[in-house]
């Protein structure tokens, strides 16, 4: 008898069944959209590769870190003002009648420092002196003869009160043009015309043209010389100290101390002296030791130019 297979239809189907599902399950595993189930000490895809330890590094707490240095900044410090050291005590001094001894003209001219020459016009030396004078740098002055109240001979070349406008002019003209060079004027003598008005407005319209200075001898009180300058804009200094009105040594060095006791009081201080032997001789010892003395020698311009 030949054997017969039971029906297996039903079997067959059940296989079947199984094996779809069980295919359907592996496809699941494998889709990228699965979740990950691997454990965080899980290696990574190169695990195979050397792996380098990891060392901890301890990093202190805050409040342990240590700020940085404040950066101060310098507080500014104000520019510096360039202040010209205080000038000395200043003294100009002018020797007066100038010109008619020739050697005696030349020891002035020789004296230390900036002294002026006041030169009276139309005397024997007075172009000669001048020259001198100028090729040594000293300052050259007309010493312009005035008339005075004492009724002294005034010398060739003076001006007097009773002169009119046109002759003042004139006579003024030809003292200035006595010699060369003439840098300012200051007057000989001159009590009763430096009292005029009116004349020293004349005196001072000329001496404006020809851009000469004024130097007041100061022989009265009444003096308008002064306004007179400064009304033409005029540049003019007033005498403080007469030097040897007395020629003996101790009287000139008397004068010559009030003088620089003037300087160091006002700042300046002009001093006019005559050629007399006594003052030449004192003025030669004394000059040189101003300087040590901290006064300084100056020429008359300088002191116009305050």
């Amino acid at each position: 008898m030949g054997w017969t297979c039971p029906p297996c239809g039903g079997v067959l189907r059940a296989l079947a069944l199984s094996f779809s599902l069980l295919l359907v399950a592996c496809s699941d595993d494998e889709s990228p959209e699965a979740p990950s189930s691997a454990p965080a000490t899980e290696q990574p895809a190169n695990a195979g590769a050397a792996v380098v330890p990891v060392v901890p590094v301890e990093v202190p707490p805050l409040s342990a870190v240590e700020p940085p240095p404040a950066v101060i900044e310098p507080e500014p410090v104000p520019p510096t003002l360039l202040t010209e050291p205080p000038s000395l005590p200043r003294l100009a001094i002018i020797i007066d009648d100038v010109g008619q001894s020739l050697p005696v003209g030349r020891r002035v001219v020789a004296l230390p420092g900036p002294v002026a020459l006041a030169i009276l016009p139309f005397l024997p030396h007075s172009q000669l002196l001048a020259t001198e004078a100028a090729a040594a740098g000293k300052p050259v002055m007309l010493h312009l003869p005035m008339e005075n109240m004492a009724g002294l001979s005034i010398g060739p070349g003076g001006l007097t009160t009773a002169m009119p406008e046109a002759e003042f002019r004139s006579r003024l003209q030809l003292a200035l043009n006595a010699f060369s060079p003439i840098q300012g004027v200051n007057n000989h003598m001159g009590s009763r015309l430096t009292a005029d008005r009116q004349r020293m407005d004349w005196l001072m319209q000329v001496l404006g043209e020809r851009q000469l200075f004024f130097v007041d001898s100061r022989t009265t009180a009444q003096t308008q010389a002064a306004f007179a300058a400064e009304t033409a804009k005029v540049p003019s200094v007033s005498r403080d100290v007469f030097l040897d009105n007395q020629r003996t040594e101790a009287e000139i060095d008397h004068e010559f101390a009030l003088a620089v006791a003037k300087a160091r009081k006002d700042g300046s201080a002009v001093l006019i002296g005559h050629p007399y032997p006594e003052t030449l001789r004192y003025l030669e010892r004394r000059l040189p030791q101003l300087e040590g003395e901290g006064v300084q020698l100056v020429s008359v311009q300088v002191l116009l130019e305050r």
